[in-house]
């Protein structure tokens, strides 16, 4: 918790748009939690940054309302940080949607269907804006188009999704232990192969087909979560292997986007996961907004650092915000 908190604390967009107290004005009555989630984060976040005397903040109350909305981290076992941080946002996302009534959909799925990828991701997009819009999803929601053609006719046909992260996988390369970030955004938009099952609306019969990933939409904030703990029926096992990933001027190009322009990212913030899985322990290197400089945060100890430090095979959640 501690790790992705202190991650969280160093999203500019997030703390500016809470301190700025614009969130109450967003709560939504309908919430499960009827905003006591947000309200319960903002008083941490206050705490946090109005800690001029570096003493140690307890968040008792804070997970006391994250147990009530989610309860599978009641307790004190370790859990994942991503998932913390995907239930995090969850919850701030439901407490402060601006959709009370869901409006209807004029579309028939007839009328969908004819559009082109252009019309169906747009109306895609404000669809779910209407229906579960947010300040949350503004700054950390993103678009993704699925592919897929058939390799028969070659006809083709998309759909869009909205998505808070990206979990991009590690390449599976024998004898190789080092990858780049780039390496692992190639193997997500990697086009996979499908078997006979697809059924192809043009043979309006089962084919062989390809399907891709690509970003059609890019977030102002960007989280990446390194796919390092691998589960099937044979092994559980967590991938040690190192990812390199810059600090500026991450470039997201045309192998992973579904147009030409180029996107740049900064990096603010890793969660760094160490040990394996059996047990380990969660810490956060972080650029503070305050003085730009890069900080190692463990639990109650705090120190400077640079951001190289955390750039290594413990390196699980990746946190970039969008240069403009």
């Amino acid at each position: 918790m501690n790790s992705m908190l202190q991650c969280i604390f160093s999203t500019i967009p997030l703390c500016t748009y809470f301190m700025s107290l614009k969130f109450k004005k967003d709560i939504n009555p309908k919430s499960s939690m009827k905003g006591q989630f947000a309200l319960a984060f903002n008083d941490l976040l206050c705490e946090a940054l109005k800690n001029t005397k570096n003493k140690l903040i307890k968040p008792i109350k804070f997970k006391r309302e994250l147990e009530k909305f989610a309860p599978q981290f009641c307790g004190y076992e370790q859990q994942d940080s991503q998932e913390f941080l995907r239930f995090l946002l969850d919850g701030f996302h439901e407490d402060l949607n601006r959709t009370q009534d869901i409006p209807k959909f004029n579309y028939s799925d007839e009328e969908f269907d004819a559009l082109n990828d252009e019309e169906k991701a747009k109306v895609t997009w404000n669809r779910y804006q209407l229906w579960s819009g947010s300040y949350i999803f503004d700054i950390f929601g993103g678009q993704l188009q699925s592919k897929v053609t058939c390799l028969k006719c070659k006809h083709s046909s998309s759909t869009f999704d909205t998505f808070w992260d990206l979990s991009l996988p590690i390449p599976k390369n024998i004898g190789k232990r080092q990858h780049t970030l780039e390496d692992c955004l190639k193997e997500f938009s990697a086009e996979e192969e499908l078997d006979d099952a697809y059924k192809c609306e043009k043979c309006k019969s089962p084919q062989r087909a390809k399907k891709c990933l690509k970003i059609y939409k890019c977030p102002e904030i960007l989280v990446i979560h390194l796919k390092r703990f691998s589960f099937n029926f044979y092994i559980r096992r967590k991938i040690d292997d190192e990812v390199e990933f810059p600090t500026e001027n991450l470039v997201l190009d045309y192998s992973v986007l579904r147009h030409d322009r180029n996107i740049e990212y900064d990096l603010y913030g890793i969660s760094n996961h160490i040990g394996g899985l059996g047990g380990g322990h969660y810490v956060a290197h972080c650029k503070s907004f305050k003085d730009n400089q890069w900080y190692l945060k463990n639990d109650e100890r705090v120190s400077l650092t640079t951001a190289d430090s955390g750039k290594n095979s413990t390196a699980y959640v990746l946190f970039y915000r969008r240069r403009h």
